[in-house]
């Protein structure tokens, strides 16, 4: 055969080989079959997975609302390529297919990833299907209404305020913001302190409509309302939350006064034992020294492991402070446990580590054996509320009622919903 007969097989070979199908990305469903997490292991898919349901739980508890989503969410995790740089962390797509609306999120998952980056763009994604479920067929092309910030951090902080937003509410109660100025505010924008007095604004102003009779259906219709929202963000609050004031100057009195009442009422509330560990893993992720060869930074637990780190005495310091704030809001069952991580930072920014190693482990296992047991704690609870107790609290109702009715209910044939069918049937 002549060079340019080889040639052209090895040419014809790589057309054959780019014209396969590229081998499909491991996928997994998650248990309420709405997040579809693609790339990936199977280990991370599930502590994603996990995750994602949380954030979806606390929204529908928040809204006290029904699982009734119609979109899924696809979740696409993906590894840094060398080859492309400037792939940003965080990606949100939202478009129109011809079979309906279509959610992807693209998540850079590295060694820096965080998961309060997941939480929050799971958030936001949820609360763009709900604001689009009733218009599954918007024209191509059609710019998006995203929700806002000030409704992405006052949810998320809602029952999980750590101690920089309640020191940014006692700052807030000293000399609130004007309303808004505050919403119109973009906090990517913001240095640290003022990113923690944003959340801070936040949480107090979710918390101010929730508590009205009429707050969370009111805010179930402001949410479904955001697609056709103004560029007055003042205007389009008051005219769902009418309470708030007839006009601007009485909106924000209100605003002034509410806030002031809230901060003082949450000076001394205690935090629920889940935002109390998760503000402790927090903490015990953050680097405050370095091993021998400074290579890798080191946290709490691993600086008292090593054999001779490098302490960052200003860092320790930090950690030391912030664990004492959340000490004194901290869930009583936990309180030990943080009181131990408080007093190693302090004694490792004085350069003291005899004895913290073990010390830590025994607080490590306590807290293992206190979570265990509120996990049990919570199984028999569940186990009572389904078999013994004569009255109901509500918490199963959407279940029992997805199992009652689904039978029942014939399948809907809109092009949407012959659409997510046929995406379910292939995606099992």
């Amino acid at each position: 055969m002549s060079k340019l007969g080889k040639a052209a097989g090895v040419f014809g070979f790589i057309l054959i080989c780019s014209a396969l199908p590229a081998a499909p990305l491991e996928r997994s469903i998650s248990p309420s079959r709405q997040f579809i997490i693609f790339g990936g292991n199977r280990i991370l898919r599930s502590a994603v997975s996990d995750a994602a349901e949380r954030v979806k739980s606390k929204l529908l508890a928040l809204l006290q609302s029904r699982d009734q989503w119609s979109v899924p969410i696809l979740l696409n995790l993906q590894r840094p390529q060398a080859n492309a740089p400037e792939v940003p962390a965080v990606l949100l797509n939202f478009s129109q297919t011809g079979a309906g609306l279509k959610i992807q999120l693209d998540l850079l998952v590295d060694r820096d990833f965080q998961p309060p980056v997941l939480q929050r763009e799971v958030l936001r994604a949820l609360l763009l299907e709900l604001s689009y479920r009733a218009l599954p067929s918007l024209p191509a092309g059609t710019p998006y209404v995203a929700p806002p910030d000030w409704l992405l951090d006052g949810i998320l902080t809602l029952d999980n305020e750590s101690p920089e937003v309640f020191e940014g509410l006692d700052s807030v109660a000293a000399s609130p913001p004007v309303l808004k100025i505050f919403l119109a505010q973009n906090p990517r924008l913001l240095d640290s302190q003022s990113r923690a007095l944003y959340r801070a604004c936040a949480s107090a102003l979710v918390r101010i409509l929730l508590e009205h009779e009429n707050g969370r259906l009111q805010l179930n219709r402001y949410i479904a309302d955001l697609p056709r929202a103004s560029v007055d963000a003042l205007s389009d609050l008051g005219a769902h939350f009418p309470w708030l004031g007839k006009d601007p100057d009485s909106t924000e009195k209100n605003w002034r006064e509410n806030v002031v009442r809230v901060a003082n009422e949450r000076r001394f509330a205690l935090i629920t034992f889940a935002a109390t560990s998760e503000q402790l893993d927090e903490c015990l992720r953050t680097k405050i020294a370095q091993d021998r060869g400074k290579k890798n930074s080191l946290n709490l637990e691993e600086a008292v492991r090593a054999s001779r780190p490098n302490i960052d005495t200003r860092a320790a310091t930090e950690l030391g402070q912030r664990l004492t704030l959340l000490g004194a809001r901290a869930h009583p069952l936990l309180r030990a446990v943080v009181v131990d991580y408080q007093l190693a930072a302090e004694l490792l920014a004085r350069k003291k580590r005899h004895g913290l190693a073990k010390r830590l482990a025994g607080s490590a296992a306590l807290r293992e054996k206190i979570a265990a047991r509120m996990s049990e704690v919570d199984d028999f609870m569940n186990w009572y509320e389904a078999t013994q107790a004569k009255t109901a609290s509500g918490a199963f109702r959407d279940y029992l009622h997805a199992v009652d009715s689904s039978e029942q209910v014939p399948r809907r044939r809109d092009a949407l919903s012959v659409y997510l069918d046929a995406l379910e049937t292939q995606l099992q």
